[in-house]
This record gives C-alpha cells, sequence and structure tokens, in this order.
C-alpha cells in the first residue's frame, strides 16, 4: 500500500500494559485524581472485584455486580443507583465488553471518569461508541467523554477465559484489524499496526484453545486486541452484518463477529486487493476470506449465524435491514448480494 495523505486522530487514554498492572489501581485513582470509585462486574467477576476493592482499602471503593451481557436499561439503572449510593465519582469497569459498555454508557451521559480494566479481548474500551439497550429500544452515540481516562491490560487476567470464549474474543479483535485496513480513513500507521495484529492473533489464538495456561500466547493475543483497538479505521459490513445480527436476534456479541469476519473479508476481495495481500501474508493462506474461515474452524467455533441461534427466517429481515442502511465498504452492498451473503453466514459453509 503506498503512502498517500491522510488524518489521524488519537485517543489519549492512559494505557497501562503487563502482568501484574492490576494492582496499581490505588496510585492510578490518585493519578487521575479520583476521590471515590465504584468497581463495575459481572456476578462471575464480583470475587475478583472484592480483592481488588480490599487493595485499594481505605474505604475508598466498593464493588456493584450490576454488568449482564446487552447492557439492558435495567442494569444501568442498576449501576446509576449504586454510584449514587456509594458517592463515587469514577467508576473502574471490570471484565469484558458488557461492563466496559455499561461503564462508558454512564461516562457519557455523567462526563464522569471511567478506568477500564480489561479481561478479553474485544476492544471496546477504545472505541468511543456506546449504547444502552437492544433492539428497537437501543439508544446510544458516539462521545470522547464515553472512553476510559485509564485502560489497565494485565495478561493474567484472561487466564480463566475459557478457550471457546477467548477463541472467539480473539476473532473480534481480528474484525477491528481486518477492516481497519480498508477503511474510509485508513492510513499507512494503522495498515502496520492491524498486520502485525493479524500476525499476532492468527499465530497465538490456537496456541489459546491448545493450552489455556500458555501466558506468553495470553500475552500476545492481549496486546493484539489492544493494536486493533488503539488503531482502528472506520468499520465497514463486518461490524454492521454482525451488530445487526446479533442485536436483532440478541445473540452473542463475539461470536457474531467470529462468525461474520470471514463471509465479510470474503464480500469485499475484489474491492480490496491491497487489504487481502496484507491479510494474507500476515496469516500465511493464499486466500484471505477462506483463510479466516479456516482459523475459525483450528478454534473450534461456530462458523454459522444458525448454529448459534439466528433463525433461518430471520435472513430476509437482516438482509431488508442491512442492505438499507448507509456505511462506508469499498464493495457496495444492494440487497441481492447482501441476501446472499447473509443467508451463506447463516449455514456456514466457506466463503465463495
Amino acid at each position: 500500500m503506498s503512502v498517500g495523505s491522510f488524518t489521524y486522530q488519537g485517543f489519549a487514554a492512559r494505557i497501562l500494559f503487563g502482568r501484574g498492572t492490576v494492582h496499581k489501581l490505588r496510585e492510578e485513582l490518585d493519578h487521575v485524581a479520583a476521590e471515590r470509585a465504584l468497581i463495575l462486574t459481572s456476578p462471575r467477576g464480583r470475587a475478583l472485584a472484592e480483592e481488588l476493592c480490599a487493595e485499594i482499602g481505605g474505604n475508598r471503593a466498593t464493588v456493584s455486580d450490576a454488568s449482564e451481557p446487552n447492557m439492558p436499561e435495567s442494569a444501568y439503572a442498576k449501576l446509576k443507583q449504586a454510584v449514587d449510593d456509594a458517592g463515587a465519582d469514577c467508576v473502574i469497569a471490570l471484565g469484558g465488553g458488557s461492563p466496559i459498555g455499561l461503564g462508558k454508557a454512564w461516562a457519557a451521559e455523567t462526563q464522569k471518569k471511567l478506568i477500564s480494566v480489561v479481561t478479553t479481548y474485544s476492544g471496546s474500551e477504545m472505541a468511543n461508541n456506546w449504547y444502552v439497550g437492544g433492539g428497537e429500544t437501543r439508544r446510544g452515540g458516539s462521545s470522547d467523554a464515553a472512553l476510559p481516562v485509564t485502560v489497565i491490560y494485565d495478561p493474567d487476567l484472561t487466564l480463566d477465559l475459557r478457550p471457546a470464549v477467548s477463541a472467539a474474543s480473539g476473532m473480534n479483535a481480528m474484525a477491528h484489524a481486518t477492516e481497519s485496513l480498508y477503511g474510509p480513513d485508513t492510513n499507512p500507521v494503522i495498515q502496520r499496526m492491524s498486520e502485525d495484529a493479524i500476525r499476532r492473533l492468527a499465530e497465538n489464538l490456537p496456541k489459546i484453545v491448545d493450552d489455556p495456561m500458555d501466558i506468553d500466547a495470553r500475552t500476545e493475543v492481549l496486546y493484539a486486541a489492544w493494536v486493533a483497538a488503539a488503531f482502528r479505521a472506520t468499520s465497514g459490513l463486518e461490524h454492521i452484518l454482525a451488530q445487526r445480527v446479533r442485536s436483532k436476534f440478541w445473540l452473542d456479541h463475539s461470536r457474531c463477529h467470529a462468525i461474520a469476519v470471514p463471509y465479510a473479508i470474503a464480500y469485499n476481495r475484489d474491492a480490496a486487493p491491497d487489504a487481502m495481500r496484507v491479510i494474507e501474508r500476515a496469516m500465511g493462506t493464499k486466500d484471505a476470506g477462506r483463510g479466516l474461515y479456516d482459523l475459525l474452524v483450528r478454534l473450534g467455533l461456530e462458523t454459522g449465524f444458525g448454529a448459534v441461534g439466528m433463525p433461518e427466517d430471520g435472513i430476509e429481515a437482516a438482509a431488508e435491514t442491512i442492505s438499507g442502511m448507509e456505511f462506508p465498504n469499498p464493495r457496495s452492498t444492494p440487497y441481492a448480494d447482501i441476501r446472499e451473503l447473509v443467508s451463506a453466514a447463516h449455514a456456514g459453509k466457506p466463503p465463495a
């Protein structure tokens, strides 16, 4: 890819990366001048949150396990009440996309400080979009106020992430890296970082599936997930396909992105040949879309939306929704083509 003119807007989040960095939360609260924090997590993460709360000490933190998948309004209401009850001026979102997404919505609406402690590879912490709820009642927007002031990436926190969840979350990061190669605002820095992320993900996700305690592979994938999220161009068809299907049928976020990646990349093959060559070089494959599909199979993930709960009679509605939207993509998205794409992605067969 040649270097031309471009504009790049980076975000000013402070990054703490490495093993043991989660134990620097107390110092980080001092750094961001926060008086009292509420640690937001899911019920599954409560034990760790309580440990961190004790480390912070001094009656300076409390815990709420209000986070739920897909950030429903009821969870957001619980979070707001917990913050008010605690008198907190900062939320520490501990976990994956759900607590971090809920924290982002709170930060966007209150203009207060958010710290994210990441335990998956979703990359939500590096995007300034936020939303609450799903389906027709979903609300949200884009605001830099949603972004955390600090993000902590401690590979040790990913060790208890089940192999299948790790694989799906890692493929979510792969979606960011691959689509950033042809986004309308891509640039040489994003392209170089995306290629590096694709290579690290392709090499190390299978290692995690084979040995979930491989901390070196965990570290590589967590770093790649940060790179893919932090150096990102505007998303195209993959993001729209995964998000619309997930939201419309209330399906798992990461698994929908994992499924969507090879089909979206294959769809854009002829319209973005330079991006395809980068993906093929990074993965050591002859065809970008097929290489990503084969990686899904290697990781033991579902390859079709039908396998994760999308009904077959939903293909028509999903195609109508996606083809009726305006979004940047190197290839046009008319109804007939998108219906064929959604049908193939529902069946889970190798992308054409």
